[in-house]
């Protein structure tokens, strides 16, 4: 079955895609930055440099981190971060619904084998 991959672009190069969202829901879920990477198999350094996009692209930050020490640290997405990522998979939903019935039958015209090249005339 085929799926939808949304990437939104805005205005200067800015970008929201799948695996920017997933990051932040990672760190809602996990309460670290660097754990939202990990799950992802990224390195510390691409998280934090991607939140660090994502905090720099929105007029409020998504992404709320404390830094370690006797309390731990940890992160937590903010109110706009959650929003964000609510909204995002909202038109994901809505683009996927919508366009079932094309994505269908695009998957119709897909052949499951090679193609085989027409024999010359003989």
């Amino acid at each position: 079955m085929a799926r939808v991959s949304l990437r939104l672009g805005f205005p200067g190069e800015q970008a929201l895609g799948p695996g920017k969202v997933r990051l932040l829901e990672l760190i809602g879920e996990t309460g670290s930055i660097s754990a939202g990477g990990r799950a992802m198999k990224m390195s510390y350094r691409r998280a934090w440099m991607l939140v660090d996009e994502l905090n720099h692209m929105f007029r409020e930050p998504l992404v709320e981190a404390r830094p370690g020490g006797t309390n731990g640290g940890g992160a937590s997405l903010t109110e706009t971060g959650s929003d964000v990522v609510r909204r995002y998979r909202a038109i994901e939903s809505d683009v996927e619904v919508n366009s079932n019935a094309h994505i269908e039958a695009l998957e119709k015209m897909i052949s499951g084998a090679p193609k085989r090249k027409a024999r010359p005339a003989q």
